[in-house]
């Protein structure tokens, strides 16, 4: 009976939900208030450090929150109760904020979690990235550009893994072109990134790839072909650069690729799963 007991206890333990510290600022004493992130902690502890998961919302670079249920949860528990340290973050937003600041913004915070992750028990050596829609553009461009990454005080080879949901912003030239002026598609990038063709050159993940990118999952909802262009292209980017890039598609909307994830049976979870075991 004891032992019983015993093993429920740590079946419950295994199964908590996360402690969650919410709005540390990443950007020193003048953080902007969206310069924050909320972290997400096992509530048990341990010797070991743990991985770091960084999670980066969407919103068209205009709107979303790193609080929004629909986004984090039931990542944030997935991630934790699978050995992770979760960070889910904040970044300005346009048209008040355009390229560089905001991709300089998430090299910010993955620099805030390297400086801080012994505190919280997470290893700055072992941090995995993932966005989706905008966020998924930011998580890859802020992964693949060592430059900025430096600039920020990150070591680009802590990155060790990319998981991108269903982004259509990876060269950003090509997916603006064809746009309608003054459409709600071509306002939201110009906003960002301004009608700048050098601007959106480098506001591009596809033209940023520094020399040995980390892995890359890159999945994408079947039924949006901008998406898997777009994915497609930054797969063979990463490739030609001697970086490795699995491309996925999956049978789900915009909405639900990112509200999903995390759920046991989601092929989507799945496929993160496989990701991080390889």
């Amino acid at each position: 009976m004891k032992a019983l007991f015993l093993l429920m206890a740590l079946v419950t333990l295994a199964n908590a939900a996360p402690g969650v510290q919410r709005d540390l600022p990443y950007a020193g004493k003048e953080s902007h208030p969206l310069q924050a992130l909320d972290l997400y902690l096992p509530q048990e502890k341990r010797e070991q450090a743990r991985p770091i998961f960084i999670l980066i919302h969407g919103g068209g670079w205009s709107a979303g929150d790193k609080s929004n249920s629909r986004f984090v949860d039931p990542k944030t528990s997935w991630l934790v109760n699978g050995g992770y340290v979760v960070a889910s973050i904040n970044y300005r937003l346009a048209p008040a904020v355009k390229h560089p600041g905001q991709v300089e913004d998430v090299c910010r915070a993955i620099a805030w979690m390297q400086k801080h992750a012994a505190k919280y028990g997470g290893d700055p050596d072992r941090i995995y990235l993932l966005g989706h829609s905008a966020g998924a553009h930011l998580a890859a461009l802020a992964a693949v550009d060592a430059p900025r990454l430096k600039a920020a005080g990150v070591d680009p080879k802590a990155i060790r893994g990319v998981v991108l949901l269903d982004g259509a912003g990876y060269d950003i030239p090509i997916q603006y072109a064809p746009m309608r002026e003054g459409s709600v598609m071509e306002k939201m990038y110009r906003h960002a990134f301004t009608t700048d063709p050098g601007k959106q050159r480098d506001a591009s993940p596809v033209h940023r790839i520094s020399a040995d990118p980390p892995p890359f999952l890159i999945l994408f909802v079947a039924r949006r072909p901008d998406s898997k262009r777009q994915s497609h292209l930054l797969a063979g980017a990463l490739i030609a650069k001697g970086g490795k890039a699995k491309v996925l598609p999956v049978d789900k909307t915009h909405a639900t690729i990112n509200a999903d994830c995390g759920k046991p049976e989601d092929p989507v979870t799945k496929a993160i799963a496989a990701f991080l075991r390889s």
